[in-house]
């Protein structure tokens, strides 16, 4: 009775672990493409001495949208007039997101001046 019970017990387990492993391969983001990048550098060494030439390759190979890690930090680069438009005149408030920078916590009053303040307080809001 107690074998019967503990391959009842795994094989639920097995059925719900196959289950959630399967839930995370269905929540890939819709990401722009992307060059490989190394671990730690990202895609800093893709960016050679003249960048604007690097990244005018870049678009020319992966379009007018790329998502760049310079560092660990992800950067959307956008090469197409229409698209900057957009981005800047449609979905601003989106885009204009800044990082909380510890040091600027620290220096600048808890990120309440201008150059640090979060999007929630642009405008008055």
């Amino acid at each position: 009775m107690a074998i019967l019970l503990s391959l009842l017990f795994l094989a639920i387990a097995l059925i719900f672990f196959l289950q959630k492993l399967n839930e995370k391969r269905e929540k890939k983001p819709n990401l722009p493409p992307s060059p490989p990048n190394l671990p730690i550098i990202g895609n800093l060494h893709q960016l050679g001495n003249l960048p604007h030439r690097s990244l005018r390759s870049l678009a020319n190979e992966h379009g007018p949208l790329i998502l760049l890690h310079l560092g660990h930090i992800p950067t959307l680069i956008v090469s197409s007039a229409e698209i900057a438009e957009e981005i800047l005149k449609t979905h601003d408030l989106i885009f204009a997101s800044r990082p909380s920078i510890t040091a600027a916590r620290r220096i600048f009053y808890d990120c309440t001046d201008v150059a640090f303040s979060p999007t929630e307080n642009i405008g008055g809001k």
